[in-house]
């Protein structure tokens, strides 16, 4: 009998947080389809994070205490090696994040509220698809 892995647990996600239950929620979501999960609280927690191990793909948060989104991004695309996938994933509207970076450094910008937490691992299986992280062929 053949064993069929999921393709996914594979895939470690890094969630950029504050909001405990929001986190927890999301990051049950992406355990349940197979993913690895690593989470942090804020910021500055992130980047200690990131000097550890590096995620497939980040979803970030922007208003958070200590060290806000936006300084993350910019942190990560300076130092990270190799290039992370990320989504900010934020109840601020787009207006707001052009205002303070550049679309460029993301791959995705989602409204928590316009998306389910399923919906959200939807969207980062296709930005995975897209930074050849991921097979074509996986099913979402």
């Amino acid at each position: 009998m053949a064993h069929n892995k999921n393709p996914l647990s594979n895939i470690k996600v890094m969630i950029v947080e504050d909001d405990r239950d929001i986190c927890e929620m999301y990051s049950i979501t992406f355990m349940r389809r197979g993913f690895t999960v690593y989470t942090a609280p804020d910021g500055k927690a992130a980047l200690e994070k990131l000097k550890r191990r590096e995620p497939d793909i980040l979803l970030l948060d922007i208003m958070m205490p200590n060290i806000d989104g936006y300084q993350v991004l910019k942190e990560i695309r300076k130092n990270v090696k190799k290039y992370v996938p990320v989504i900010m994933l934020t109840n601020l509207d787009a207006t707001h994040f052009t205002q303070n970076a550049q679309f460029d450094d993301i791959d995705a910008y989602l409204i928590k509220s316009h998306y389910s937490p399923s919906e959200v691992v939807d969207k980062t299986i296709e930005v995975l698809k897209v930074n050849k992280l991921l097979d074509e062929s996986v099913e979402v």
